[in-house]
């Protein structure tokens, strides 16, 4: 062949193969890409040592923990009004729950779950017991809810769900003027020699022997101010929504060593977890007996009633 034609050839061919390359060289450094970034996850590349560090830390990886499935719940709601009976869970404790002289519940507990009860269209039938058992008869099913001036804490709200607070209590120290009227102040009570009854709700408990760690501070499943009535303690701690009315209804026999509480905290109704129609129905009762006015109603009127102390 004729050397410039050769040439020629040899220029053209140049040409394809400069524009062939020219377009295959994005897929191949494409490739390369994804070649480099899988050798570097194997680390079979070396990786840059070099870190923002205005970059966000890595959380480490949580354990994996499978799902725990709670077994389905029964529909309290459905069936409270199929079986026409709403089972209130209640502890004996002024002036949330009493018993009058005629043997009959009355107090501000008993107020709210008399009109739920009526609200509902069912009987209403109180399930006495004490506060180291209100709750697991609750989830044992004895009772449908606790309605009794229970105290919102977390161990509790572990195991059973509260409803918005129904009332705000506080803790008294009441005391016998018998037996300790020379004691006129708090620390005066916080001496030894000196016993003073208080619930078996370990709540309470925490309170009382915090505040009186120098005197015998003995839990007790009675009532703490029955106690002190029978000479078995100088004093009791109570929690009440008004210390003046227990005081009042027997001047006589009891004593406020102070006026401010020793502790405050809500109380609410309780029900089973699991059930979160029957806990949106109590919350949406509780709202409108708020806003008609007839929750602080009764609680101003138990705050200052002496009908069901005996």
């Amino acid at each position: 062949m004729p050397t410039s034609q050769a040439r020629a050839i040899h220029r053209r061919t140049g040409r394809r193969g400069w524009v062939l390359a020219l377009a295959l060289l994005p897929g191949l450094l494409g490739l390369l890409g994804t070649t480099a970034a899988w050798a570097q996850a194997r680390g079979d590349m070396p990786v840059s040592a070099w870190a923002d560090p205005q970059a966000a830390k890595r959380a480490p990886a949580a354990d994996s923990v499978a799902p725990i499935l709670r077994p389905p719940a029964v529909d309290t709601l459905a069936t409270v009004r199929q079986r026409g009976v709403l089972r209130v869970g209640v502890v004996q404790v002024a002036p949330m729950v009493m018993m009058d002289r005629s043997n009959s519940y009355v107090g501000y507990s008993v107020d709210i779950a008399r009109r739920l009860a009526a609200d509902l269209g069912v009987r209403v039938e109180f399930v006495e017991t004490w506060w180291s058992e209100v709750i697991p008869q609750l989830l044992d099913g004895h009772s449908d809810v606790i309605i009794t001036g229970l105290w919102m804490n977390v161990p509790r709200a572990l195991v059973a769900n509260f409803t918005q607070p129904t009332a705000s209590e506080g803790m008294y120290l009441i005391a016998s003027r018998p037996l300790a009227a020379q004691r006129r102040s708090l620390d005066a009570f916080n001496q030894p020699g000196v016993k003073i009854a208080v619930s078996s709700d370990p709540a309470q408990q925490a309170v009382a022997k915090a505040r009186f760690p120098r005197a015998t501070v003995t839990p007790v499943d009675d009532d703490p101010l029955m106690v002190v009535t029978e000479g078995g303690a100088q004093a009791a701690v109570v929690a009440t929504l008004s210390a003046e009315a227990v005081v009042a209804s027997a001047p006589q026999r009891w004593f406020l060593p102070a006026a401010e509480p020793l502790s405050r905290t809500s109380a609410g109704m309780a029900v089973r977890k699991g059930d979160p129609d029957f806990l949106s129905f109590l919350n949406t009762w509780l709202d409108m007996q708020r806003e008609s006015g007839w929750l602080a109603e009764r609680a101003r009127h138990w705050a200052t009633s002496t009908a069901g102390f005996r």
